[in-house]
């Protein structure tokens, strides 16, 4: 949906045709109509007869919008905008979506810009005074979008500027020349752009699937994709070739959507699927994922040490093993990880040590001399050392990269063929942390009609995700890791200070970091970056933070939770958490699973644990309050429900 000030002045002419009983508004020249074309495809005009136009429903509830607006002083009259001026698109929409998701609340980053175009207003809120908020002509006009089903149609010469411009994400210079064409493939949602202003440009989901339909059809027509040539073709699929009529068939061969038996060609596969989003307007939800370099140089650990396991069977890949190999190394072969350490020094010791820890990364050799400079007090540089290992093996397995099993007694480390995956593609381009918003960047055109903003683009070209004008063979890899990886729940301690500060909604980034010491920007920024990756918080374009259902059943099940814990709740103790819900009797109304004692035992061959991993997890969900002494609480099934939430 496009709204320029030549589609405005359109709706309003047609309008006022109509006002004066006039059964349609008829254009004196071609040259006339593009807009009232573009408008159609909106499905805001109707094309009564060449040349003729009049008011859909929803074309015109959007003209009197515009009428009472203007009336209202709200909006100039759109004689008096700029040309260029774009009064609604998709990077409007989205402002005005993400504000209806934040609780009516735009925040800084759109706010001046809603503000341009009318829609927002001041509210007074209990315990936080005047608010900024989106108006009801914002929110009329949002019902508008959704409702309003935009037309689907694409000749030879469209055809031919998709099939060559980038997909996207990408640097909206990197455009084409196309005339009205952008304008045209917004119509119809084929093209998004970024908020605040558009910066960014990327293919919708069902850009991309016509895109892919460009490049594979025949162009033997003058109209190469229309609404009646999907219907031919999901009858064949329906009913068969022989429901065709002969015009339809030759119609499809020649396009080369099927062939001379009626079987589905490339062109028509893609088709098929624009189809069914369109018809369906049935979106992929938004998912991420997060990879840290330690994580990265974890999973190459494993590895190496599976190679020393068949000239040394003795040798696996426990905690213990994989603590000597990271940190016996010399300092010097993992400069890329001093970041990493540092900020758990940080953590742990305060900002005000930054320039001493800095100072020692210097002065030692091996990972081991730098934690015993500041833990051999008390002698816990091990127990540290061995802390950020778990703490990365378990994250590691939330996101299905690696997983866990009992060998000759002992919890030893497996790469998933996902953790293969990943691996492969750090030691082609180098090992890198892939942040959540840079994979996001690409699974945000899932979307109906959205882009990612500038600062996600970017985070994605710097992690090798988007490069070209598209989504790289690696950034296609890690999106579609998103949505296949079976996630199990895990959240730190920090992680989990981060999200009690969370609201439900109407919290945007930069709440967040005043909630914490300034000092703390970099780690608050890694946590939130964590959440989103878990699916616990969903960061929207205009830099809001609403909880994610969940999210909500997370923050709900560790309220209880004593802070002492590095990691209130591990991918571990879920499974335990579902080998003991397997073997144990639900009590509904107590809200409660049962498990008799003699049943530990097959929940713990069920869990794929060793013993003594097993318990300990055990004692993990007592302390955090998720598990009795023989019986799961409400607690623990709200992360059980989140667990099927996440998948």
């Amino acid at each position: 949906m496009v709204i320029r000030k030549e589609h405005a002045l359109a709706l309003l002419r047609v309008r006022e045709e109509e006002l004066n009983n006039a059964p349609a508004c008829q254009l004196f020249m071609k040259s006339e109509e593009p807009p009232y074309l573009e408008l159609e495809r909106m499905n805001l005009l109707r094309m009564v007869r060449p040349l003729e136009y009049s008011l859909t429903y929803w074309g015109r509830a959007l003209a009197n919008i515009i009428d009472e607006m203007v009336s209202k002083g709200l909006i100039e009259h759109p004689s008096k905008w700029d040309e260029d001026f774009r009064w609604l698109g998709s990077e409007v929409i989205m402002m005005i979506e993400t504000a209806i998701e934040n609780g009516d609340v735009p925040g800084p980053l759109t706010e001046e810009e809603l503000k341009k175009r009318g829609f927002v207003e001041e509210k007074k809120v209990e315990k936080k005074g005047t608010v900024v908020v989106i108006n009801q002509y914002a929110k009329d006009v949002y019902d508008i979008f959704k409702n309003a089903h935009p037309r689907l149609i694409i000749d030879r010469e469209l055809c031919q500027y998709i099939k060559e411009m980038p997909a996207g994400p990408a640097e909206s210079s990197m455009l084409p020349a196309g005339g009205r064409f952008p304008i045209l493939m917004g119509a119809m949602r084929l093209l998004a752009f970024s908020v605040p202003t558009s910066d960014v440009y990327a293919l919708t989901a069902l850009g991309q699937e016509i895109k892919k339909a460009c490049e594979c059809l025949a162009p033997t027509y003058e109209t190469v994709i229309s609404e009646d040539i999907m219907d031919s073709l999901a009858r064949v699929i329906d009913e068969g070739v022989e429901a065709l009529t002969d015009e339809e068939k030759e119609v499809l061969m020649a396009l080369a959507y099927i062939d001379g038996e009626g079987n589905i060609l490339p062109a028509g596969e893609h088709l098929l699927e624009a189809y069914r989003i369109w018809k369906e307007r049935c979106f992929r939800p938004v998912k991420s994922i997060n990879v840290e370099i330690l994580d990265a140089e974890l999973l190459k650990a494993i590895r190496e040490v599976w190679k020393h396991h068949e000239s040394d069977p003795s040798v696996m890949p426990t905690v213990d093993e994989l603590v000597h190999y990271m940190f016996y190394k010399p300092l010097k072969d993992y400069k890329h990880l001093i970041q990493h350490y540092g900020r758990r020094l940080y953590q742990d010791l305060g900002y005000q040590k930054k320039e001493e820890i800095m100072k020692k990364f210097s002065e030692v050799k091996t990972a081991e001399e730098l934690f015993k400079s500041f833990y051999e007090k008390g002698n816990k540089w091990y127990e540290k050392m061995y802390d950020i290992v778990q703490e990365s093996l378990y994250t590691l397995e939330s996101f299905n990269l690696i997983r866990a099993e009992e060998k000759e007694g002992k919890k030893v480390h497996y790469l998933t063929e996902y953790g293969e995956k990943v691996l492969e593609d750090m030691e082609k381009r180098g090992i890198r942390e892939i942040p959540a918003v840079a994979v996001k960047a690409i699974t945000l055109t899932n979307k109906e009609f959205a882009s990612p903003n500038v600062d996600w683009y970017r985070k994605a070209v710097d992690a090798q995700l988007v490069g070209g004008g598209e989504a790289t063979e690696a950034g296609k890899m890690y999106a579609q890791m998103a949505y296949e990886i079976r996630r199990l729940p895990h959240i730190t301690r920090f992680e989990l200070q981060v999200l009690h500060k969370i609201p439900e909604r109407g919290f945007f980034v930069k709440d967040v970091y005043e909630q914490f010491d300034e000092t703390w920007k970099e780690e608050v920024e890694y946590a939130l970056n964590k959440l989103e990756a878990r699916g616990y918080i969903d960061i929207l374009q205009n830099e809001a933070i609403v909880l994610t259902e969940a999210g909500k059943l997370i923050k709900r099940a560790l309220s209880g939770t004593p802070e002492g814990f590095a990691n209130p709740i591990t991918p571990l103790a879920v499974r335990v958490l579902e080998a003991l819900r397997k073997v144990g009797t639900l009590y509904e109304k107590e809200k409660k699973v049962r498990v008799l004692p003699k049943n530990f035992a097959e929940a713990m061959k069920l869990s794929g644990l060793d013993p003594e991993s097993f318990e300990k997890e055990l004692i993990v969900l007592r302390a955090s309050n998720l598990i009795g002494k023989n019986s799961i609480n409400e607690a623990g099934l709200l992360i059980l429900e989140a667990l099927e939430k996440l998948n």
